[in-house]
């Protein structure tokens, strides 16, 4: 079973933000996770993302390292308010 997260990532700095948006959904389709571009801009782009919290925490690092044409400078990962609890196991 593992904790339910959500949590909004915010990336600010990159050059290549095509880049990173399509290595972070293929990333969070790898992983199983929801993931949703909230806002994109010349240099930066925020990302919604929900699931199992040690895949979060996985999708996170994978996105700090980002693809090679992209690096990513400013990382700020805030909590989301949701439907935070333990999922798995039993089908709760």
């Amino acid at each position: 079973m593992s904790r339910w997260e959500r949590m909004r990532l915010e990336l600010d700095g990159c050059a290549a933000v095509a880049a990173i948006v399509g290595f972070a959904h293929e990333r969070a389709a790898l992983m199983a996770l929801a993931c949703v571009v909230v806002e994109t801009g010349p240099a930066r782009v925020v990302f919604d993302v929900a699931g199992p919290e040690p895949l979060v925490g996985a999708f996170e690092m994978a996105c700090r390292l980002g693809p090679a044409e992209c690096l990513v400078p400013v990382v700020r990962c805030l909590p989301v308010a949701g439907d935070d609890g333990v999922q798995g196991g039993d089908g709760v």
